[in-house]
């Protein structure tokens, strides 16, 4: 027994062996530690499964920071934002009524009126010394741009004294008589420039809150309304006839903007573009200047996506939430105006179920809607706005939408008859360089024709007449019905056409 511990004690560890190198080649190679079993096992290279694997994990890893930074590029920067979303679909141009040859034909006109004009300028002055001792106003000591009136007596001067005649302003075909003449030497000539009378500073403390995207405007706590507030101050005559203008898509082009604010009468109202830069400063410089500021606010069209309102639109295919939280970032661009004037939105102003809940929000924050989707013609937004006793205007006329010099002439002369007819005429136009030219030599010869222009707040209200509570609670009722009907329709339609297509194949 002795001996038999005695050898059981001397007996090696057998732990120790097999962890030794020596031992562990008689270990079996399951029996063997994890880490041994791993240093044995034979290094293969990576596979092509192995590296396609290890890709797409890193793909899906990095995806979600992709996505995030592609959303976030249309809140940093909107205009990259668009050019990005909008990239490789199709191009959008304004079509201009007429044939090719037509258009040509006017550039070519322009061009020989314009030679005409400098013709018409140097024969007056030849003509100014035979004329000192008759009577007639001397060419040559009238201001600039006058004398482009002068020279419709030389017989050369066609397009300047066409220009007389397409306006209305009462002088023959030759030109226009002396007393006109001297009537625009005392009123100053076309080139000068117009004195500044600037309007209180932007925003004016009271008049906006914080919202989800910036500051937008409300009612003051004392009853003040952003569309009295921000508007340029006027006063209207009895029985006298007024136009007014607003010259929209500005901000999208420095030079135009600046020539729109420096060389338009300070009576003109301005729409700026919600998708222009430094929109904070270009007000700034409008009411530094003298004219009261309109939002332009985007809505759909009937003939989208042909003609693009651009991002953050309001559509009709969106529910009233996100309608309303895109009203309110375009509300947030700037402070300091008057209103809303609707940039395309023949289809959504005419929408119950779209832009009623529009109107309700711009009336609760006090500001003028101005309806510039149907052209004379008072669509439901403005029906609204006047039901609910909100300032509105509609667009009567539409000056430049074929952009050449004869046809805005023209357009002119129509709203000033329209004016002497009804009282008032307001008219809509873009900032073409040609159209702000024409819109200044018509302000300067408009008070001779005996109606006077005012800025478009200042006929808030005069052209559409409120319905009663129950005449707005039928037409309701009966545009909600119209919509299901056409819903119904739109369904029926689609089925038929799907069910078609199934019999086709």
């Amino acid at each position: 027994m002795r001996r038999g511990r005695k050898a059981e004690s001397s007996a090696p560890e057998p732990d120790d062996d097999l962890s030794s190198e020596t031992g562990a080649e008689d270990v079996p190679f399951t029996e063997l530690p994890y880490d041994e079993q791993l240093r044995r096992l034979p290094l293969r290279p990576p596979t092509r499964r192995w590296r396609l694997s290890k890709f797409l994990l890193l793909v899906l890893y990095l995806l979600p920071f992709g996505v995030a930074s592609l959303a976030a590029i249309p809140l940093l920067d909107p205009e990259t934002g668009w050019r990005l979303f909008h990239m490789g679909s199709p191009r959008v141009t304004d079509a201009i009524p007429g044939t090719e040859r037509e258009l040509q034909d006017e550039i070519a006109q322009g061009v020989l009126d314009i030679e005409a004009r400098n013709r018409a300028e140097e024969e007056a002055r030849r003509k100014a010394a035979a004329q000192a001792g008759a009577g007639a106003p001397n060419a040559a000591d009238m201001p600039p741009g006058v004398s482009d009136l002068a020279g419709g007596e030389t017989g050369q001067g066609d397009g300047a004294g066409g220009m007389a005649a397409g306006n209305g302003s009462g002088g023959s075909a030759s030109g226009p008589s002396p007393e006109e003449l001297a009537a625009l030497a005392e009123g100053g000539g076309f080139d000068e420039k117009i004195e500044p009378d600037p309007l209180r500073p932007a925003p004016i403390p009271g008049m906006d809150e914080e919202g989800s995207f910036g500051r937008i405007p409300r009612i003051a706590e004392d009853g003040r309304t952003p569309a009295k507030v921000y508007a340029r101050p006027f006063t209207l005559e009895p029985e006298q006839p007024y136009v007014a203008v607003i010259v929209t898509g500005l901000g999208l082009n420095e030079d135009r903007t600046t020539k729109a604010i420096e060389d338009l009468p300070l009576n003109i109202s301005l729409g700026l573009s919600p998708y222009a830069d430094n929109l904070p400063k270009i007000v700034a410089r409008a009411r530094q200047m003298g004219h009261e500021v309109f939002l332009q606010l985007p809505m759909e069209p009937d003939d989208f996506p042909l003609s693009d309102p651009g991002p953050r639109a309001l559509m009709t295919s969106l529910p009233e939430g996100e309608n309303l939280v895109r009203l309110e970032w375009l509300l947030a661009r700037f402070p300091g105006y008057a209103g809303v004037v609707g940039h395309l939105g023949s289809k959504f102003a005419n929408l119950d179920s779209s832009i009623r809940p529009v109107i309700d929000f711009l009336d609760k924050t006090g500001l003028m809607y101005v309806d510039g989707s149907n052209s004379g013609m008072v669509s439901l937004a403005a029906q609204l706005a006047a039901n609910t006793e909100e300032p509105n205007a509609i667009i009567d006329f539409n000056i430049d939408t074929i952009p050449s010099r004869r046809a805005i002439d023209a357009q002119l002369a129509a709203m000033v008859n329209k004016a002497k007819t009804d009282g008032f005429a307001i008219g809509l136009a873009q900032s073409y360089p040609v159209t702000i030219q024409r819109l200044r030599n018509w302000a300067q010869r408009l008070e001779r024709q005996g109606v006077k222009l005012a800025p478009i707040s200042a006929l808030a209200g005069k052209q559409v007449v409120p319905q009663n509570p129950q005449e707005a609670a039928a037409a309701q009722r009966r545009n909600m019905s119209d919509e299901e009907a056409h819903k119904g329709d739109s369904a029926s339609g689609n089925a038929d056409a799907t069910e078609q297509t199934i019999e086709g194949n």
